[in-house]
C-alpha cells in the first residue's frame, strides 16, 4: 500500500516530489511509500516542456521556473552551470532536460520511497483504505492518497472539424503543409508556437484568426510603472462584502485614466486594425525596449493576489470575466519574449503573416477549410491548425480516466472549466463537499484558482500541499498510526 500516488508526471509532478523530499528532510518525517505514474513519453518531462518544438521558449524567465520553495533560483543556477546563463527565455526542451535531471537527484538522495509506472492510469476507485489505480496494462495498485497531476488536458474548440484531412492539433504534423497556406486558430502562446514552427523555413503564408481579432503582445525590457490606484490594499477596502468584479474593473479603468496616453493597449490595437500586424508589432517592439508598457506592467502588479481576487468572486462574475475579459486579458496580461516579436513583424512585413478577426468560426467547403473576417475578406486553406489551447470543460476533455472519477462522482466540473477543487487544500469537490484523499494540481484547476496557466503558480501549490501532507504524515508518525 502506497502512502500516495501521483497520476501524471510532468512538470507540476516532478515540482510537487521534489518539494515532498524538501518537507521530509525538513520535519524528519518516515520515509513515505510513492507510487508514479505518467506514459513513458511523458515521465518526468511532461507534454507542455518535453514534447515541444526545438523552436518553442518560454515566456517566463528562469528566475521564475524554480520548481522548489527551497531552491528559489534552482533553475537559474541549473542554466549557468550549463553555460546557458544569458539566455532569458529559453526553449521548453531545456526546461524538460532540468526536470528529469531534478528527477534523478531526487531518486538519488533516498529522501523517498518511489516505484515508477511508466503507463497510462485508466481508472481511480474508492476502497475503504484509500484507492485502486488502475493502469492500462491491467495492474493494479493500492494508495491511501491520489495526487491528480494531469497537465493541460483540453478538447478541441474546432470537434465537428478535427476528423478533416489537414486539421493539425501537433507540431510533428507541420511538415505536410509545407509551401502552403495555412490557418491558424488563436492568438496567444500555443498559436504563437504554431507560427514559430511553420516560419521556420519562410515558405507558408500563415493566416492567425480568433473571435476577438487580438494579436500577441511583447514582453517590457522592465517593469517600470508602479500601480497608484489598483492594488490588493485597494481592493479590500470594497464595501460589499466581496471584491466583486465591476469594482476590479473600475479600479482597472481609474489607472489607466493616470497614464499620459492611457498605455499602450489602445493605440496599438488602433494601429493593429487600421495599419496592420506589421506596424502593431514594431511599435509594441519599441516601446518595450523602452519600457515603457505601463498597461503590461499594471496587469503583471496583480500577479501576486490575481488569485485570490478570483476566489473572492461569485461564480457569475467569474464566468462573466471570461466571456467578456478572458481573450483581451490572455493577450495582454501574458506577452510573448522580444525576439519572438521580431519575428512576427518580420513575417508580417514580407506579407506572410495575416492577423484576422474571424466573423463566424471556419467551416470546411470544397476541400478547404474556410474563414470569413469581419473586414470582409474570406480565406481558404487544405490546412487548420488548433493554437488555441483548447477547452478545459470536462465535457470537452476526451479522457478515460476524467470520464470514470466523473461517473463515480469523484470530481464534479467547475462552472469555469475544469474540476471543482478546494482552492486551499486542492481537494477534490462534489456538491461543494470534499472527496477524502483525492487531490488535483496544476491546469485542470483553472476554474477554482486562476492562475494556473502559469507554471510558478502551479508549483507553488505544490510546495503548499507538499507542507501540508508532511504535517499530516508527522502527526501520524507521532501517534503510530
Amino acid at each position: 500500500m502506497f502512502d500516495l500516488a501521483i497520476v501524471g508526471f510532468g512538470a507540476t509532478g516532478v515540482s510537487l516530489l521534489k518539494q515532498i523530499q524538501d518537507e521530509v528532510y525538513a520535519s524528519g518525517a518516515k520515509t513515505p511509500r510513492i507510487a508514479l505514474f505518467s506514459p513513458c513519453a511523458d515521465f518526468a518531462r511532461g507534454q507542455a516542456f518535453g514534447d515541444a518544438d526545438a523552436v518553442h521558449k518560454v515566456n517566463t524567465p528562469p528566475s521564475m521556473l524554480s520548481i522548489s520553495n527551497s531552491e528559489p533560483a534552482g533553475f537559474a543556477h541549473w542554466m549557468n552551470a550549463k553555460g546557458n546563463a544569458n539566455e532569458l527565455y529559453p526553449n521548453r526542451l531545456m526546461y524538460s532536460d532540468f526536470l528529469q535531471e531534478t528527477y534523478r537527484d531526487i531518486i538519488s538522495s533516498g529522501w523517498l520511497e518511489i516505484e515508477e509506472f511508466r503507463e497510462t492510469v485508466q481508472a481511480v476507485k474508492a476502497d475503504t483504505l484509500g484507492y485502486q489505480v488502475h493502469c492500462e496494462s491491467g495492474q493494479t495498485v493500492s494508495a491511501h492518497k491520489v495526487m491528480l497531476c494531469l497537465g493541460s488536458l483540453h478538447g478541441t474548440p474546432f470537434k465537428q472539424l478535427s476528423a478533416l484531412p489537414g486539421f493539425i492539433d501537433h507540431h510533428s504534423e507541420f511538415a505536410k503543409a509545407k509551401g502552403e497556406p495555412v490557418l491558424v486558430a488563436g492568438s496567444g502562446l500555443t498559436a504563437v508556437d504554431a507560427f514559430r514552427s511553420l516560419n521556420h523555413e519562410k515558405n507558408n503564408e500563415i493566416h492567425l484568426f480568433s473571435r476577438q481579432g487580438f494579436a500577441p503582445t511583447c514582453l517590457t525590457k522592465e517593469n517600470r510603472y508602479t500601480p497608484k490606484v489598483l492594488n490588493w490594499g485597494t481592493l479590500l477596502k470594497e464595501q460589499h462584502g466581496s471584491v466583486r468584479l465591476q469594482h476590479f474593473l473600475e479600479t482597472l479603468k481609474q489607472e489607466c485614466e493616470l497614464l499620459s496616453d492611457g498605455g499602450e493597449r489602445v493605440p496599438a490595437m488602433q494601429i493593429l486594425r487600421g495599419l496592420g500586424p506589421a506596424r502593431y508589432f514594431e511599435y509594441l517592439m519599441e516601446r518595450s525596449q523602452a519600457a515603457d508598457l505601463p498597461y503590461q506592467d499594471i496587469l503583471v502588479s496583480t500577479r501576486p493576489y490575481m488569485h485570490k481576487l478570483w476566489r473572492s468572486m461569485p461564480i457569475a462574475d467569474r464566468i462573466s470575466f471570461n466571456i467578456n475579459y478572458g481573450a483581451g486579458w490572455a493577450a495582454w496580461r501574458h506577452p510573448i519574449p522580444y525576439e519572438v516579436i521580431a519575428e512576427l513583424a518580420e513575417a508580417a512585413r514580407e506579407q506572410r503573416l495575416h492577423i484576422h478577426r474571424g466573423h463566424k468560426p471556419p467551416y470546411w467547403e470544397n476541400g478547404q477549410f474556410v474563414l470569413e473576417s469581419t473586414s470582409g475578406k474570406t480565406i481558404r486553406a487544405r490546412y487548420l491548425v488548433d493554437g488555441t489551447g483548447g477547452s478545459n470543460r470536462l465535457d470537452a476533455i476526451d479522457s478515460p480516466l476524467l470520464r470514470n472519477l466523473n461517473a463515480q462522482k469523484l470530481i464534479e466540473a467547475h462552472p469555469c472549466g475544469g474540476i471543482d477543487i478546494h482552492p486551499l487544500t486542492f481537494q477534490c469537490q462534489v456538491d461543494g463537499k470534499p472527496v477524502p484523499g483525492l487531490y488535483s494540481l496544476g491546469p485542470l484547476n483553472k476554474g477554482s484558482l486562476f492562475s494556473t496557466n502559469a507554471f510558478w503558480f502551479n508549483a507553488r501549490c505544490a510546495g503548499h500541499w507538499a507542507r501540508q501532507w508532511a504535517i499530516e504524515m508527522t502527526k501520524k508518525n507521532s501517534v503510530g498510526i
